[in-house]
């Protein structure tokens, strides 16, 4: 089986940082190849995710040739729908792919993320794929997205830090850690907070894995059917 992974920010290290936790957790007859759409380093504000979504599509149009499934290494799923509908191979998305985990594992998920600007979108988002009535809080970690690269212990830490405020203050019962450059370090989060902590990259990989697999693929009717 042949997986693409498509970062859709300009961050290699947080590409390569994705892909090798991918690889992690893959079958091992899955190989998966990473690639860095051009773009912004961050995407932070509506019009980085607008032109980070183009730049996604474009990308995984470009490079999906001969790939049983692909993935698309941002939390914010930028590009999700327009390339399952570009694409006849199954496209998932980090965010959603971690949310429909979640519901598997508890009865309310919190998601832990950066930058003060996807506590509205990242809800937005799960509202969007129906998701919502479980999700219990979005909670940001009180450090930037810079210095997590930069930082990995001060990331743990301020993750740590807002799962226990999810779970103390919201109710939430499952954690998902939103963003690639957290990739990897869930299991050492969850054995502090003593909850599932979903690693979002890991979740989107068996995901696809599955649907691939199964071979199923994505309907035609309805809301990707093709245009007149």
């Amino acid at each position: 089986m042949k997986l693409l992974l498509v970062n859709s920010n300009s961050t290699t290290t947080v590409t390569d940082r994705m892909v090798a936790i991918a690889r992690t957790v893959a079958a091992p007859n899955t190989t998966i190849a990473g690639v860095t759409a051009p773009g912004a380093p961050v995407i932070r504000s509506h019009l980085d995710f607008a032109e980070a979504a183009v730049s996604t599509v474009q990308t995984l149009l470009r490079q999906g040739q001969g790939q049983d499934g692909a993935i698309i290494g941002c939390f914010g799923d930028p590009g999700l729908r327009a390339a399952r509908h570009e694409l006849t191979i199954p496209v998932v998305g980090l965010a959603e792919a971690a949310m429909l985990m979640a519901h598997t594992l508890g009865g309310r998920y919190s998601i832990v993320t950066f930058g003060s600007h996807n506590a509205v979108t990242i809800a937005d988002l799960a509202r969007l794929y129906g998701l919502h009535t479980r999700l219990a809080s979005v909670r940001i970690a009180d450090i930037s997205y810079q210095a997590v690269l930069a930082n990995p212990e001060g990331a743990m830490a301020a993750c740590v830090a807002a799962g226990r405020q999810a779970i103390a203050q919201d109710g939430a019962d499952v954690v998902i850690l939103g963003g690639g450059p957290v990739a990897g370090v869930a299991p050492a989060i969850a054995q502090q907070l003593g909850v599932p902590v979903l690693d979002s990259i890991a979740c989107a990989t068996k995901l696809v894995e599955s649907l691939v697999a199964c071979d199923y693929c994505t309907s035609r009717h309805g809301l990707y059917q093709p245009l007149d």
